[in-house]
């Protein structure tokens, strides 16, 4: 790739997204729109029943009210300790969020007030769970922030929404959460292997040892079960987006269009297609190797010292 080739194509993905989409004279019906939210380009798997049906409740609401779209996305809130970024974000992220703003393109030609999407987390809450220091996931929040403010406008907006504020902070979330661990190892409850090894990818080298893993991913089952964190997510009236196959109410959607990697446990790199040009691709970060880093320059290289390289891979090299 030449790098006069390599600057133009990294110009086009750090461009500020165009107009949104043109306001619709009259509002969609809601079976159309509940069709365009769920349209097969943009899942990685089908739409259960009750899924289904979520979905168009959900979008005939917002017709009705006259509101915007809304989605969640349940998200980790820092970056991955094994990636190369870490703690900062990198092109997944990117790759992610412009991903995710070309869909909501699609939904806001049909429905006029527009779409906002929540990225739901929470903060000051790791430490207990991976051993991540908090100083990592401010800094991973701080430039995910300026990453949403660059590709959000009046009519598509993207949130950051800290789920501990329901708990009356990081302290009552903690608290909450180390209530439903009890609950969950008296009753002898066991963490399924993907629980497990999510665990050993994201707890901190020092800590990793089997009983450190086995706890932290307990406890993550214990977040995910807190009943605030769920009625937000797909109790209420946003339309839970996943990048995980099988999750119950949740639309499964790419991370972005060749991938389905979570980008906060990944790396942004663009991968050979195999006919001479390049994709946007995320991938684990420990399968690129030192001399597939290339320096770059572009607008948005300030969010981030890891926007200042990219990872070259040819095809069929990603983890």
């Amino acid at each position: 790739m030449s790098r006069t080739w390599l600057h133009a194509m990294l110009a086009r993905l750090t461009a500020p997204p165009g107009a949104s989409a043109p306001v619709p004279d009259r509002p969609a019906a809601a079976e159309r729109l509940a069709a365009r939210i769920a349209a097969r380009a943009w899942r990685r798997s089908g739409v259960d029943a009750e899924t289904a049906a979520d979905i168009r409740a959900k979008a005939a609401a917002a017709i009705a009210a006259g509101v915007p779209l809304g989605f969640a996305v349940p998200f980790g809130g820092y970056k991955g300790p094994r990636q190369p970024a870490a703690p900062h974000i990198d092109w997944a992220e990117l790759f992610w969020i412009a991903h995710l703003r070309a869909y909501a393109e699609t939904l806001a030609a049909l429905h006029a007030p527009g779409v906002v999407i929540s990225l739901s987390y929470f903060h000051g809450v790791l430490g207990g769970i991976n051993r991540l220091p908090q100083s990592d996931q401010d800094r991973y929040i701080q430039g995910l922030r300026a990453l949403l403010a660059h590709y959000s406008d009046a009519r598509i907006r993207f949130e950051l929404i800290d789920l501990s504020a329901l708990f009356g902070g990081p302290a009552g979330a903690v608290a909450a959460i180390e209530r439903r661990y009890d609950e969950l190892r008296r009753s002898g409850a066991e963490p399924p292997g993907p629980a497990l090894r999510s665990a050993a990818r994201n707890v901190m080298h020092d800590h990793a040892s089997e009983a450190v893993i086995r706890e932290a991913a307990l406890r993550c089952l214990a977040m995910e079960s807190l009943e605030e964190r769920r009625r937000f997510n797909k109790f209420g009236p946003r339309i839970q987006i996943t990048h995980i196959r099988g999750a119950s109410l949740s639309l499964h959607l790419g991370s972005c269009a060749t991938s389905i990697h979570q980008p906060w446990v990944g790396t942004g790199v663009l991968e050979g297609d195999g006919a001479g040009g390049w994709r946007p691709r995320i991938v684990n970060g420990g399968a690129i190797q030192p001399g597939a880093w290339v320096e770059v320059a572009h607008k948005l290289q300030g969010l981030s010292p890891a926007l200042g390289r990219i990872g070259l891979l040819q095809e069929g090299a990603s983890d």
